[in-house]
């Protein structure tokens, strides 16, 4: 995979378990920022995947086909 996608998805994941844990103390402030935060990730994340190939979605368009073939459980 694309290493700054790879980036990108693991500061996603992050953002997501610190806005699970604000839903639950109640810091309804904070988990509005960083859903925007979450957002604009995404938005870089399919801008990236749409120049190196359109018509697959990420994290598929920037595996190499080992790594798709490996992630499905289907072996050479």
């Amino acid at each position: 995979m694309n290493p700054y996608i790879s980036e990108l998805f693991d500061k996603i994941t992050k953002l997501e378990d610190f806005q699970d844990d604000c839903i639950k103390s109640g810091c309804l402030s904070t988990v509005i920022t960083i859903g925007t935060q979450i957002l604009e990730l995404e938005k870089e994340v399919k801008k990236i995947s749409n120049i190196i190939h359109p018509l697959i979605p990420e994290p598929w368009a920037s595996m190499s086909a080992d790594e798709i073939i490996k992630g499905l459980g289907v072996y050479r």
